[in-house]
């Protein structure tokens, strides 16, 4: 066991944060990955020791990863496990030592016999009687051993990172072997930073290295030293000769753990086997570049789909794709009033949508088209809502925890562009689309048109050297990926004007973001989902939703997702006070599509509902709305001049920071710090303020969406 003392390494605790105490076993009641249940789980028992398995997906053809190196878990399969279980019945183990499986005590408890056999228990236990194999890193030796000695069971073999043999012959290889050792058993915390560092060297590999961290945490320097001297002195090229069954090898000349020479060694030695060499690649293609490990695999091991359509070219109807982001109403709203301004220039174009609840069942009452694959989507909405706190939500580290989910949704839309012709892909902080197009931009297939309403991932918290370090390296990989590929987006809209974007760096040694995103993006102004003119005469208005001329109305909103519970909650105890000054006073709280009303108390004045379609038009003509600090229906309140107060979610860089900024510039800041809710009398005492303070805000265009469809057509026409 490491005794070491000494501070942990200052990449680990930049990159990584917090951690738990080393050998931390992950709930035994969670699942390893966030946008999949396993079909079945279970244990099988081999001399006492318990190992952890599951099964992913219930149709396909059987598809078996083997346990890698005890460093890491299951959960390393994040980008994979999800996708793949669309097309395979997955299985997935942990080996002894780590994660969710066992960790018995001394040496005899760990060999390459035990992490064999433990592997051949589970297929057995699963009931995998043709099966594929996956073996990444030292995982190779396991299933090349599987497939040689058992050839009628395995249909195909991938190997990812891996080698053939771990002899040590060689005096450089032995010093580096007994150095490694003794930094294992001497400092744990700089062992696991060495590694991990290690396995992925590509620029920006952050995230993939602070997962690493996190799982090797699941294990410690004894049972990891007991797990390293069982993979060592292993020797299964004669296995690998001896194999029959398809075989794919993959490596990364890049790897610094793995030597790609040890790859063309797999290569060499299986009969027929095919080598996807990955350049510039590093050691674990899985977590690193799962595009192109996600196809790689499903391809290789199910083939060409045993039937397709082809249509002939000048048969295909016009048709775009709209991604719409699924965090909150606002997007689909705007993107709605873009896309009716495009069926104008454009009336033979068919649009589909891409997109989730919210969103999905907001634009379906709207009459529009829901492409059916979307119900294979994980949902945006509830990832930012398990990681909110009390009206408080990290939005940087909320999208960065969101790598799984954005993997899963641009595997889901890479199948779709795989089976369907689009003429245009419209994507509205589609950053999954973004960024795996930017990493894979052979895939695009047609034009594509990036939206968004900001710029720039800001750090929020004071002093937070790794939040702004992330930052940071999250802008600059943005930055790279346009000045490499800066036709990828044949048109980049900024919604809004050049005076919205902050002149803010995008980190040190970095651009500033607004002559950044002068050079880059074209601006459309803001976007209204409305008419404004339309929605002018109030009192009308008022009669056809059903509200008395003599009554008070206040709103209270919080968006298309639960996040802002809490803040309703205070409003709500704010609201006898109000009452009390204002008799007429008639307060409505919208609770949205995700959040359940039942929490609340009755009182005499208080409506609760549950979801308004079309808010907008409510906003339009209430007295008073109290809302949560988005842009949209911030902006809606200044196109239709209401009084209103906003509550921006604590450390959420868009609200905080780019929000605030357009609202200053339309002189409509009314942004409010939710702190001061917990005295219900001096909110009381604000809110009805804002109700009589007069309102002077600058028009808002109403254009915008018009000048977006018009750039979108030019995209289309091939003009401009």
């Amino acid at each position: 066991m490491s005794t070491s003392k000494r501070p942990p390494p200052e990449r680990l605790s930049l990159i990584a944060g917090p951690l738990p105490e080393p050998g931390a076993v992950p709930h035994a009641g969670a699942s390893p990955y966030e946008t999949v249940q396993p079909a079945h789980e279970g244990f099988v028992e081999r001399g006492g020791v318990k190992l952890w398995y599951a099964v992913w997906g219930d149709g396909g053809p059987w598809l078996a990863f083997a346990p890698a190196f005890q460093i890491v878990h299951s959960q390393m399969l994040k980008s994979a496990v999800p996708y793949l279980s669309r097309h395979f019945r997955v299985i997935t183990t942990d080996g002894r030592g780590s994660g969710r499986s066992d960790r018995p005590s001394g040496q005899a408890a760990y060999s390459f016999e035990h992490f064999h056999d433990d592997f051949v228990a589970v297929l057995d236990a699963a009931g995998a009687e043709r099966v594929a194999l996956v073996g990444i890193s030292a995982a190779a030796m396991t299933v090349l051993r599987v497939a040689a000695e058992q050839p009628r069971r395995i249909t195909h073999v991938v190997t990812a990172g891996g080698f053939a043999d771990s002899l040590v012959s060689d005096p450089k290889l032995a010093q580096r072997v007994q150095a490694e050792g003794e930094l294992l058993h001497g400092d744990w915390p700089a062992y696991v930073d060495w590694f991990m560092g290690t396995i992925f060297s590509e620029p920006h590999s952050t995230k993939p290295y602070e997962d690493g961290v996190h799982y090797a945490w699941a294990t410690n320097a004894e049972w990891l030293g007991w797990c390293r001297q069982a993979w060592m002195g292993q020797d299964v090229r004669g296995f690998a000769r001896r194999v029959q069954c398809p075989t794919l090898v993959i490596h990364g000349d890049d790897d610094r753990r793995v030597a790609h020479a040890r790859g063309e060694a797999i290569h060499a030695l299986v009969p027929g086997a095919k080598l996807l060499m990955v350049g510039g690649g590093g050691h674990v293609t899985a977590a690193r570049d799962p595009v192109l490990f996600n196809r790689a695999l499903r391809e290789f091991i199910a083939g060409a789909p045993q039937r397709r359509l082809w249509t002939r070219a000048m048969k295909r109807p016009r048709r775009a794709l709209f991604i719409s982001s699924a965090i909150g109403l606002g997007h689909a709203q705007r993107d709605l009033a873009i896309a009716r301004e495009l069926r104008k220039l454009q009336p033979d174009l068919a649009i589909d949508w891409f997109t989730v609840d919210p969103a999905a069942r907001y634009l379906e009452r709207e009459g529009e088209r829901i492409h059916p694959i979307t119900r294979r989507l994980a949902n945006e909405s509830r990832h930012f809502e398990r990681v909110a706190g009390e009206h408080d939500l990290n939005a940087f580290f909320a999208l960065r925890t969101m790598d799984e989910v954005m993997n899963h949704n641009v595997m889901t839309f890479l199948d779709l562009m795989e089976a369907e012709h689009y003429d245009i892909v419209i994507g509205d902080e589609a950053w999954d689309v973004d960024y795996h197009y930017h990493e894979n931009p052979e895939l695009k297939r047609q034009p594509y048109v990036f939206l968004t309403d900001f710029v720039g991932c800001l750090p929020m918290e004071e002093g937070n050297a790794r939040e702004a370090a992330l930052c940071a390296d999250r802008n600059a990989d943005d930055i790279e990926h346009v000045a490499r590929y800066p036709y990828l987006r044949d048109a980049a809209i900024f919604v809004g004007n050049r005076e919205d974007v902050t002149e803010q760096p995008f980190g040190p040694g970095l651009p500033g973001i607004r002559e950044w995103t002068d050079r880059n993006f074209c601006y459309c102004g803001y976007c209204l989902p409305f008419d404004a003119s339309a929605l002018a005469d109030t009192e009308r208005l008022r009669d056809r939703l059903g509200y008395r001329r003599d009554e008070k109305i206040a709103i209270a909103a919080v968006g298309g997702t639960a996040v802002g519970a809490h803040l309703l909650r205070r409003i709500a105890a704010a609201f006898p006070r109000m009452k009390r000054e204002l008799p007429e006073l008639r307060l409505i709280l919208v609770t949205g599509p995700r959040l359940d009303t039942e929490g609340f108390a009755p009182q005499r004045g208080l409506e609760l509902r549950p979801y308004v379609h079309n808010l907008f038009e409510h906003l339009a003509c209430c007295d008073l709305a109290l809302v949560q600090g988005g842009l949209s229906t911030t902006m809606e309140l200044v196109a239709t001049r209401r009084p209103f107060l906003s509550f921006p979610l604590q450390r959420h860089f868009e609200q905080c920071v780019h929000v605030r900024r357009r609202l200053a510039n339309y002189a409509a800041d009314r942004s409010m710090d939710y702190a001061a809710t917990l005295d219900p009398e001096a909110l009381a005492r604000r809110a009805l303020e804002a109700m009589h303070q007069p309102v002077r805000y600058r028009p808002v265009e109403t254009d915008g969406a018009a000048r977006a469809a018009l750039r979108i057509a030019q995209v289309l026409d091939n003009r401009g």
